[in-house]
């Protein structure tokens, strides 16, 4: 990946970016759909980007400094990034990081990203990558609260609890992007 910072925005075919409305819309549990069905044909790695930061795992630390720290998942647990590794992803990235730091975090966690399909969660990605696939989750019935996200361009997916309106079937991995058939 030819990831660079500066004001144009990266194109990043072979990520699979979802956002949300919200907290508990059904991020995580998309992804990891998401990543169970892919990595039956291909190797998936996830992403879990966070303006949370949560006790951690000093083995596990990738890099850190004062602005974001970046670290591989893995254990078997209840986290979502873990949720991710046990949906079958082959490596796990999770970074708690504060928006206006998230570019440079970005440009860090690239040097440890393959040329693989790459899917993450985050909020706020979308201001400076262009990905393959740009999925926004909501719960069935609930307003847009997160509007200026839809300048984006994101496929809208609702989750009424049980189901989400995207047939996950129709995501597409080949050469090295993702597509929506």
């Amino acid at each position: 990946m030819n990831v660079t910072a500066g004001n144009s925005k990266v194109q990043l075919p072979n990520l699979l970016l979802i956002a949300g409305n919200g907290r508990n819309v059904g991020k995580t549990f998309l992804a990891t759909k998401i990543i169970k069905q892919l990595s039956q044909k291909e190797e998936v790695v996830g992403v879990k980007i966070s303006p949370h930061f949560h006790p951690f795992d000093e083995e596990t630390v990738l890099f850190k400094n004062d602005e974001f720290v970046i670290l591989e998942e893995k254990k078997i647990n209840s986290k979502d990034s873990s949720l991710l590794l046990q949906a079958g992803a082959v490596k796990v990235y999770f970074v708690m990081v504060l928006q206006q730091n998230l570019q440079q975090a970005f440009l860090q966690l690239n040097k440890f990203l393959p040329q693989k399909a790459i899917v993450c969660e985050s909020g706020g990605l979308h201001e400076f990558i262009n990905p393959g696939l740009f999925l926004f989750v909501k719960r069935a019935g609930e307003e847009i609260r997160k509007e200026h996200l839809l300048k984006f361009l994101p496929q809208i997916v609702e989750n009424d609890g049980t189901n989400f309106t995207l047939d996950i079937s129709n995501i597409e991995f080949n050469n090295n992007h993702f597509s929506l058939l």
